[in-house]
């Protein structure tokens, strides 16, 4: 075995420690007690360290934790597919009328502007905006937001991929006669597949852990998980423990989508 190939292996194992870790750290909290979290030094195995115990599992599912996985289920998954449905259409006039009056490279990075905006600069203002229509804190006002500030991100992620499609194949539907729709059904949509499925993966992970806007713009009648963690106070003592079971049960759904769409990720990083 090569000098390169041991060092590899050596910084794949560091790096894979590095990212493991914490996601560890937090699965193993789950199972304390409170008295164990707070313990100096830290007891990271489990029936060595301490005992393990469901308790802060048992205080989850006795509050409004699963009421606010559902939300924020709601909410990522209606937004990411109206942001989608916008997001393809546009990516495709960007991809396929290069010459138009707004097409321009300075009119794109104003789209991809509104993406790189901090929340922190526009959070006050959109509170004011759906509290004077009497939207605040309610569905469609956190759904949208999310939407708006979701299409940027997939506009560009898609016209990338828009772009790969030979314009070729569109013509010769054309000239079986396929009005736009038909060929935009036919024949873009089949071959976009793969950046549909990147796509959809990243806005919905973004939108599942988003926490500023669901916390200032909901967070009373309408609460997503990320909104509901700063509840979690018994007086002045952070319930770690109770933290790392939601942490972990929140972990699942984006994992899943990342084993589903991993393929397709996969590709979008490696140049499509």
């Amino acid at each position: 075995m090569g000098v390169k190939k041991i060092l590899g292996i050596i910084f794949l194992i560091i790096y894979g420690l590095f990212v493991i870790g914490p996601f560890y750290v937090t699965v193993i909290t789950g199972f304390k007690n409170i008295n164990d979290v707070f313990s100096i030094p830290p007891k990271l195995i489990p029936f060595v360290d301490f005992q393990p115990t469901l308790e802060a599992y048992e205080r989850v599912f006795n509050t409004r934790i699963i009421y606010t996985f559902l939300t924020s289920m709601i909410v990522a998954t209606s937004a990411t597919i109206i942001a989608l449905i916008v997001s393809l259409f546009a990516a495709y006039g960007f991809s396929r009328f290069s010459k138009a009056p707004m097409n321009d490279d300075t009119s794109f990075f104003i789209l991809l502007t509104l993406r790189m905006v901090p929340p922190f600069a526009v959070v006050l203002p959109i509170f004011i905006y759906w509290s004077t229509f009497g939207l605040y804190d309610t569905y469609p006002a956190l759904i949208w937001t999310y939407t708006v500030f979701s299409i940027p991100l997939a506009v560009w992620l898609l016209k990338g991929f828009m772009d790969s499609i030979p314009t070729s194949i569109e013509d010769a539907a054309k000239v079986d006669g396929y009005k736009f729709f038909s060929r935009f059904r036919r024949y873009v949509l089949p071959l976009l597949g793969a950046g549909l499925a990147a796509t959809v993966a990243l806005v919905w992970l973004f939108l599942w852990n988003e926490f500023l806007f669901a916390l200032k713009i909901a967070g009373g009648k309408v609460v997503t998980y990320t909104a509901y963690l700063p509840q979690l106070k018994l007086g002045q003592r952070i319930q770690w423990n109770v933290l790392g079971a939601i942490g972990t049960l929140a972990s699942i759904p984006p994992i899943i989508i990342l084993i589903l769409f991993r393929k397709y990720i996969i590709r979008l990083y490696m140049g499509r």
